[in-house]
């Protein structure tokens, strides 16, 4: 009799311990399961950055992603899918249509080493004559001449240092707080042209100096030397 006792609370222990093992499993299944969306977004997100960057390549992505997008709403219309098809047909479609190319802009550094530049200053607002819209822009100094780069790397002119006539940095009277400042450059290639480099903020005073001082360093290089 006290052996069957025995044996049963062996057998209850034995399968108490079975049922907490069984609920472990299947508690670390769930955790695995939930955790492996997460790992999969964290080693799809980089390359789908990378992808971005290519514009041909992320243009076929879409591509393939509009073709499946069109094939579940084919099936949700035509097939008799369920409504998750057609939610997942507009979000594919969204997809596609809203996430763009990003290429890659290149670094100050970049720019500087591909245009052989002494250096990159910052331009501020570009003028590039009285009447033009300012533009964000960066001065790339080379020995022998300016070159004025706007967004994604677009040229915006060429200043020839032999070209230049003059060049001061003064403030912008506004009537309102801090006055900006503003470096004009003014240079020939035939005919007279001013280009203005505007300057805001509590730093505008500072970064126009800074950029005529550099300017006029380089510029007084290229100065002819007249014999006596």
């Amino acid at each position: 009799m006290g052996i069957d006792v025995v044996q049963r609370r062996a057998e209850l222990k034995n399968a108490e311990q079975r049922a907490l093992e069984r609920h472990r499993t299947l508690g670390e299944r769930a955790k695995q399961a939930a955790l492996f969306p997460f790992f999969w977004a964290m080693l799809l997100i980089p390359r789908l950055r990378r992808l971005r960057r290519r514009v041909w390549t992320w243009s076929f992505v879409r591509l393939g992603v509009a073709a499946c997008a069109t094939w579940l709403g084919w099936s949700y219309t035509n097939a008799g899918a369920g409504k998750a098809a057609l939610i997942l047909s507009l979000l594919l479609f969204a997809f596609s249509l809203l996430v763009r190319a990003k290429p890659q802009e290149k670094s100050i550094d970049d720019l500087a080493h591909e245009l052989n530049a002494l250096i990159v200053l910052n331009g501020g607002l570009c003028c590039p004559a009285p009447q033009a819209v300012p533009v964000p822009a960066h001065i790339v100094v080379r020995p022998d001449q300016l070159i004025v780069v706007g967004p994604r790397e677009r040229r915006i002119m060429e200043i020839p240092l032999a070209a230049v006539r003059n060049l001061a940095a003064h403030p912008v009277s506004n009537g309102e707080g801090a006055s900006p400042w503003e470096v004009e450059v003014n240079w020939a290639d035939g005919e007279p042209h001013s280009t203005t480099f505007q300057y805001e903020g509590a730093f505008a005073e500072h970064l126009a100096r800074v950029t005529e001082s550099t300017l006029r360093s380089q510029w007084k290089k290229e100065l002819p030397v007249i014999p006596a």
